[in-house]
């Protein structure tokens, strides 16, 4: 009978079977596809009158505004408090000498060499740039610029794959991360923007899993929404790219696994977007950071050769034992859709894509986290885990959890109930692992902005020991309260360590003459306005990006500067003393022959090139 054919599109669509709830078939609200949905309309002087908005159209936009309302907020909250106090501060004039130098118009690979890619450097450069002048609030400025962007493409990534209130969630949750004043994996009390990059790239690759492992939920990938998708991927790779080398090889693996799993369309509409998008990111990190993207590839390479693979088994074995309890319930989660699948509840085809992706995503984690210093339980991109399942069992989530309140209705595939024990059991699962995969997180994330809050009125007016002697660090204050074991000293001693060296260049270097800073990194240029040196790495860290081994020559790194000053060292103060004593025995026969000593204090040694 003609009643039983599917000859249209839009008819083959409303006979599919109802709501696979997003994964992998994509819906509109988890019943029907938008087309489906959609009612005929008569053509002539008897049309049908214009279709109004629906409710769920409207519902949509009131997410949306929350989710705007609660990210201005955030970025408002961000501003108002400007700098934070510091605790752990080498990694901060890390950031700053970066930003600074893109900021003087250096070239990240070119004149200075870094296995971190130049997004973070080049948003504090802009953020210099916006307040016309070298300061710690140019980072204020880099982080709500990268809340925009993270929260911007959250939204647009969630809205079309999860339930509106997942969606509105996951865009604040990407821009309360934006703006943390901690280094993941640390206390809310140990307040420092060490390791953006890290925090940056989390964020970052969550919305990509979200965009490769979940298909659209509004209409299906028809050909323009294919090149809107291409345009997001190919941002997204590009941003990941010059984020940070490892996230963007996971997001290449999420790539390749999303067209495996068919979730991400195999489009070459889609395919020339992408390279359209991550080619405008490689534009614009040209145009803004002077980025040259070869040598940024050679500074990977450089220091893969470093890398010491037992660091890295430390630091899986590590993560592993901080994500147990995510590993759990993940499992516990799994094992019951894929029971349920096996009773012929659920298609075994949808579950086993579920299941895969799950894996993926917690693997990469995982992984990527050994890649990074030690974060414990912080790895925003778990998140993406229980919003799989929430796409997956949508129609069956009551409306009060952002679903469809067909609670007891077909299953998402297999046009079967489910029985209330295991829905019950998957139900709590699902909310166990999406509290703990957001919660805490957030909630040191809120602490710790808190904290910053309170040291406010501290920053605004330090006392003088905490002060660092130069106008472009005036804001830039560590609490004498902190016990902290920094580079070469307590933290709380480094004002006074600092404004030794600043002292004692201020009184021998002239106009023109170049410092080399045998540290960690350099804290003096950006504070004396100095010439910048064009060779070697922006910091030193040993086993990562140098070692006895593998190290720029003498000339390269040190060059012809005219002053070289040295920290000393105390037994007992300081994590990375070695740093120094390395660099030393590999630049000690270059520095006797074109240098003497000068004038030594009990914090620095300074030498002159004769």
């Amino acid at each position: 009978m003609r009643g039983n054919r599917h000859d249209e599109p839009d008819e083959a669509l409303a006979g599919a079977v109802p709501g696979s709830g997003g994964y992998p078939l994509a819906s509109a609200d988890g019943l029907l596809t938008a087309a489906a949905a959609r009612p005929a309309v008569a053509r002539g002087r008897h049309a049908a009158p214009r279709p109004q908005p629906s409710r769920g159209w409207l519902k949509s936009r009131g997410w949306l505004m929350s989710a705007v309302c609660c990210v201005a907020g955030i970025g408002g909250l961000s501003l108002w408090i400007g700098p934070s106090a510091i605790v752990g501060p080498w990694d901060v004039f890390t950031l700053l000498n970066g930003g600074y130098r893109i900021y003087e118009g250096q070239a990240p690979g070119a004149d200075f060499s870094n296995p971190i890619g130049p997004l973070v450097y080049g948003l504090v450069a802009l953020g210099m740039h916006l307040e016309r002048a070298p300061s710690l609030e140019a980072v204020t400025y880099s982080q709500v610029i990268f809340l925009v962007i993270a929260s911007a493409l959250g939204w647009i990534v969630s809205s079309r794959r999860l339930p509106h209130p997942y969606a509105a969630g996951f865009t604040v949750f990407m821009a309360l991360l934006a703006v943390g004043v901690r280094p993941l994996g640390f206390s809310q009390s140990q307040m420092s923007y060490a390791m953006l990059y890290n925090r940056d790239g989390w964020l970052l690759y969550s919305s990509l899993l979200l965009l490769v492992l979940l298909p659209r939920r509004t209409r299906p990938a028809d050909s323009r929404a294919q090149v809107a998708d291409g345009l997001l991927l190919g941002l997204l790779l590009g941003l990941i790219f010059y984020d940070k080398i490892t996230f963007f090889l996971a997001a290449a693996a999420a790539v390749a696994l999303g067209l495996a799993l068919s979730s991400l369309p195999r489009s070459r509409r889609l395919a020339i977007a992408a390279a359209g998008g991550f080619l405008a990111v490689a534009v614009a990190a040209r145009l803004l950071f002077n980025t040259h993207t070869t040598a940024y590839i050679g500074d990977l390479l450089q220091a893969a050769a470093v890398q010491v693979a037992g660091q890295r088994e430390g630091m899986l074995a590590h993560t592993l034992k901080w994500t147990f309890p995510v590993i759990v319930v993940t499992g516990v989660l799994g094992g019951l859709i894929f029971v349920m699948a096996r009773r012929g509840v659920e298609r075994m085809r949808p579950v086993t894509c579920l299941l895969i992706a799950g894996a993926y995503v917690l693997g990469s984690s995982i992984l990527i986290s050994a890649g990074d210093a030690p974060e414990r339980n912080d790895l925003p991109a778990l998140v993406v885990i229980p919003l799989l399942v929430v796409a997956f069992v949508g129609p069956r989530l009551p409306r009060w959890a952002g679903g469809d309140g067909a609670a007891d209705g077909a299953g998402p595939s297999a046009g079967q109930p489910w029985p209330s024990r295991e829905r019950l059991l998957l139900l709590t699962a699902l909310a166990l692992l999406l509290a703990g995969t957001t919660l805490p997180t957030a909630g040191r994330e809120a602490l710790g902005l808190g904290n910053a809050i309170s040291y406010r009125g501290y920053v605004a007016n330090p006392p003088a020991s905490q002060r660092f002697d130069a106008a472009p660090l005036a804001d830039f204050v560590i609490p004498a309260s902190t016990s902290y074991v920094t580079a070469y000293r307590y933290s709380r001693a480094l004002p006074e360590m600092v404004d030794n060296g600043l002292a004692l260049l201020r009184a021998n270097v002239r106009p023109g003459q170049t410092v080399f800073t045998l540290a960690y990194t350099d804290p003096f240029s950006m504070a004396l306005g100095l010439p910048l040196s064009r060779c070697g790495p922006l910091w030193w860290d040993l086993g990562f990006d140098f070692d006895q081994h593998h190290y720029p020559a003498a000339s390269c790194a040190i060059g012809d500067a005219t002053w070289v000053i040295i920290p000393r060292m105390i037994p007992g103060q300081g994590c990375c003393q070695q740093t120094v004593s390395v660099m030393l025995s590999l630049y000690s026969g270059y520095l006797s022959r074109y240098y003497h000593q000068v004038r030594q204090t009990p914090d620095w040694t300074l030498l002159r090139r004769d």
